[in-house]
């Protein structure tokens, strides 16, 4: 018998029922059109209230009254970025009504672009940010009927906002998440445990080895955010922690959330059925080519969005790829940021589009929820070789494809060009030494998902020559 009890307030709890109830319900046309109109509204929203939004337009040209439709927003409203607004402007210009007044908190970016940008929150986002983050909890986690604490390991600063969990904010500190593990595991019917995916692959190794956590008795899930994952790395943790049935609607899950931190930390997060979706591309190459294009080896993360939060839209980019731009929609946004640039590339699907496509390839499965679907593929960045395009996804899934060698590495690598050839190195955990043959295994599951090839090498724990980056409080480069 568990001695915590859920504690959702009534109120609450009917909240969250019915709206997962219309997002079930919901024509996925009504949803669009829903978000379009919103879309219109903060725009005119901008355009009145926040300074440096005004003088952009009108430095510009832009006739604001012209812009109403989506089509002439999407033709003629301006593209944001870090850089012709946070770099640019006072903080005060940037809010709406050209001031503070009302912010209770503010997130920095990581600053891994050169340029910090800065998410700030008044008392009513807050409310609103933690209503979001409970109605996901609530699908895909059943929160108001199950105790939860939820363990918030993501770097210094980066908050959880939760009503309806039990919350530790333990940081990047492994020796707490051990102890919280430790003491409060057992009052508790599930265990949430949120952080950057090679800081949970620390906890998930080093809390069985040095700390005899046996994480299958644990009713966990986990959710990875910061960057997106392996369909490998998932398969390998989910050996490590019991999970073997990744359909049971009541099983253990293991999930990733992409926020950005100037607009929202879970702006798209995964369902069981995406999930799922992407497993069975990850394996089988008509779905995968079907889903995300002809030369796709790799699977992008897959997605799903809130239309009534944000709408969505892509960009190309030089390289041919397409930039996913972001316009929040909320009234309580106190910095009004309309297709901005969220640094990633991707693709965004319709509800109706997805469906037909599981169907041409007999798939028996309906997503549950009736929304849109997004593909993020990670920031783009590459290393040109002679042999092709190789981008850190493939490598992440060759790391991750042999267990005995996953076991070995602690996930960070660097790639790089020398002399005509593609390098990585590779960082192994304290103590371990590389499996026979690593090298020839990981060159033939790199070729599994990239036509481009490298060289591997492999680097005691202490001695990689770019440990000064790895301590889970920044984004480590890859390139």
């Amino acid at each position: 018998m568990k001695s915590i009890k859920p504690y959702a307030s009534p109120a609450d709890r009917l909240e969250r029922q019915e709206t997962i109830r219309l997002l079930r319900e919901t024509p996925p046309q009504i949803l669009r059109e829903l978000s379009e109109q919103a879309t219109l509204q903060a725009f005119a929203r901008a355009a009145k209230k926040a300074p440096f939004y005004r003088r952009m337009l009108s430095e510009q040209g832009i006739d604001v009254a012209a812009i109403s439709s989506i089509a002439a927003f999407r033709e003629h409203a301006p593209v944001l970025d870090k850089h012709n607004t946070f770099g640019q402007h006072d903080i005060a210009e940037l809010c709406l009504d050209g001031s503070l007044d009302g912010v209770r908190s503010l997130l920095t970016s990581s600053g891994h672009s050169g340029v910090f940008s800065f998410g700030v929150n008044t008392r009513d986002n807050l409310q609103r940010s933690a209503k979001s983050t409970d109605l996901g909890l609530q699908y895909l986690f059943q929160t108001d009927d199950k105790s939860t604490l939820l363990i918030n390991c993501l770097p210094m600063g980066v908050k959880v906002h939760t009503d309806a969990t039990f919350l530790a904010e333990t940081s990047v500190r492994e020796d707490m998440v051990f102890a919280v593990i430790k003491k409060f595991s057992a009052e508790f019917e599930q265990v949430i445990l949120v952080g950057e995916a090679s800081f949970i692959k620390k906890i998930i190794e080093e809390g069985h080895e040095l700390h005899g956590i046996d994480w299958p008795s644990v009713q966990l899930q986990i959710v990875t955010g910061e960057e997106g994952i392996a369909e490998n790395y998932r398969s390998y943790i989910a050996e490590l922690i019991g999970l073997s049935d990744f359909d049971n609607p009541n099983g253990k899950l293991i999930g990733s959330s992409m926020g950005v931190a100037e607009l929202d930390l879970n702006l798209f997060h995964e369902t069981r059925e995406t999930i799922r979706i992407r497993r069975l591309a990850h394996r089988n190459p008509a779905l995968r080519r079907a889903l995300f294009g002809e030369d796709t080896r790799c699977c992008p993360m897959f997605f799903i969005y809130y239309p009534n939060r944000c709408y969505i839209e892509t960009l190309d980019r030089d390289d041919q790829q397409q930039e996913l731009v972001v316009s929040m929609l909320s009234e309580e946004m106190k910095i009004p940021l309309l297709r901005y640039r969220s640094g990633d590339c991707g693709a965004l699907f319709d509800y109706e589009q997805v469906v037909a496509i599981l169907r041409e390839h007999d798939i028996g499965l309906t997503p549950d929820l009736k929304l849109p679907f997004i593909a993020v593929s990670g920031r783009g960045k590459f290393v040109d070789g002679a042999d092709g395009r190789l981008y850190p996804e493939a490598v992440k899934e060759a790391l991750y494809a042999d267990k005995r060698i996953a076991a070995t590495i602690t996930g960070n690598f660097r790639m790089s060009q020398v002399e005509g050839e593609t390098l990585v190195a590779v960082q192994l955990r304290p103590g371990r030494a590389i499996p026979a043959g690593a090298t020839e295994i990981l060159s033939a599951a790199l070729a599994e998902y990239s036509s481009a090839t490298a060289h591997f090498h492999f680097w005691q724990h202490a001695e990689f020559p770019y440990n000064c980056g790895v301590d889970y409080e920044r984004k480590f480069a890859y390139l």
